[in-house]
């Protein structure tokens, strides 16, 4: 292999992993559609000045690509780039609800299931009331992850009631985003590791204690918001959101489990209620979330602007997936082989007529003899071939071998098709 520069963070794709992740693109594409999410479509660029707004993306600002000698930017991810869009287009009718599957750029440090570039799907509602619109974007992403056949856990918190609980618990006011911070590295430092990040911040042992307790409540969804309404005060409002959420996402019966999780901490620069994060089943491996960012909107449009997300990385659920282990390298069903002495138009005949069928089809364009086009074949995993002799065009049929179970006839082109189509 020639030692070609290559740079980190980015991947090729083969042909079949790059089919798998069409394919899983166009069921989540689907769903989105269903619940009547809106497309558009934005540059990969942005402004500097849009990317770098106040709290858009707060201490992930050292992240971007930047081109500093024309003042724009990749974009990290598609939300600011939404926010200025509706604040561009003030004519969208409201509550504007919108889909997006593209790729975002993040110069960070690359690690297993995290890239540079990545790809991602979000669906947003921009307007609208909370609860609804929370219940909405975040069915949409779990009924996606259902149907590319992801089993799921759904955890939900909220920042309002997390700045109140920390509040309540002898917090500084000054000190609360910081506190949240830590809380947030619990996945990967342990409830230890929080409890040590939060003696550094200056807190008291007694307060350290109340906090750890707290975020590691156990028990179902009634038992946690129970604590924290006793906590925080029933009348809180975002024990009313909450609560409203997580009844709201009942008639959509989801598949997946939905848990109150007191320590989900995310999004602190600009989530402003719900947050969200959606983890596999088994593992608790993260692949997608988000939450309500009423601010982020108001930066750009100068008024306040409700607004909740949520966002799948396509990446890490492909690799979750296998998709480098797919099977399918071609959309084709069958490869038109030619035997020599078989004239080519007739062999082009074939594979319009069959395509005309509805039946995609490949073929050979290359001087080989039957054994390497079938070798190649077989290599693409083609389940048919329609093999073309002298003798199939003397006939105008052809021969239609079966790849896997190795039978073969002569048919008609219009035969062929009916048996590929079965199958």
């Amino acid at each position: 292999m020639p030692n070609i520069p290559f740079p980190r963070g980015v991947r090729d794709l083969l042909p079949n992993a790059a089919l798998f992740r069409n394919e899983l693109l166009k069921r989540i594409e689907s769903v989105f559609q269903g619940f009547g999410f809106l497309t558009i479509d934005t540059p990969s660029l942005e402004s500097l000045e849009v990317l770098r707004a106040k709290n858009a993306i707060g201490e992930e600002a050292k992240l971007i690509y930047e081109f500093a000698d024309e003042g724009i930017g990749l974009r990290y991810d598609h939300t600011v780039s939404l926010a200025r869009y509706v604040c561009m287009h003030m004519e969208l009718q409201q509550p504007f609800k919108r889909y997006v599957i593209g790729k975002c750029w993040r110069r960070e440090e690359p690690q297993r299931g995290r890239y540079r570039e990545f790809m991602q799907a979000d669906v947003d509602i921009v307007g609208g009331d909370a609860v609804p619109s929370d219940a909405e974007v975040l069915a949409a992403a779990c009924r996606a992850l259902e149907s590319i056949g992801i089993e799921y856990r759904l955890r939900l918190n909220n920042r309002k009631l997390a700045d109140a609980a920390m509040q309540k618990m002898g917090v500084p006011a000054a000190k609360i985003t910081a506190v949240e911070r830590a809380i947030d590295k619990l996945d990967k430092v342990g409830d230890e590791g929080v409890a040590q990040l939060l003696r550094g911040l200056g807190l008291e042992n007694e307060t350290v204690d109340k906090i750890t307790s707290f975020i590691a409540t156990s028990g179902d969804n009634g038992a946690k918001m129970k604590l924290a309404a006793e906590l925080i005060g029933g009348e809180h409002e975002s024990i009313a959101e909450l609560s409203g959420v997580l009844e709201a996402l009942k008639p959509y019966s989801l598949h997946g489990t939905v848990d109150v999780d007191l320590s989900l901490m995310r999004g602190l620069d600009y989530y402003t209620g719900m947050v969200a994060e959606v983890g596999t089943a088994e593992s608790g491996l993260s692949i997608g979330g988000g939450g309500r960012y009423d601010g982020l909107v108001g930066v750009y449009c100068g008024k306040p602007m409700p607004a909740v997300g949520i966002s799948i990385g396509i990446d890490r659920v492909a690799d979750l997936l296998n998709a480098s282990s797919s099977p399918r390298y071609t959309y084709a069903s069958a490869f038109v082989a030619t035997i020599k002495g078989a004239s080519s138009s007739y062999a082009v005949g074939v594979a319009e007529a069959l395509r005309g069928l509805g039946i995609a089809v490949d073929m050979n364009v290359a001087s080989r003899n039957i054994s390497n086009q079938l070798a190649y074949a077989n290599a693409l995993k083609f389940k048919y071939a329609v093999i073309i002799g002298p003798s199939e065009e003397k006939l105008g049929r052809v021969k239609l071998r079966n790849l896997v179970s190795g039978e073969e006839s002569l048919v008609s082109v219009e035969e062929a098709a009916s048996a590929m189509a079965g199958s």
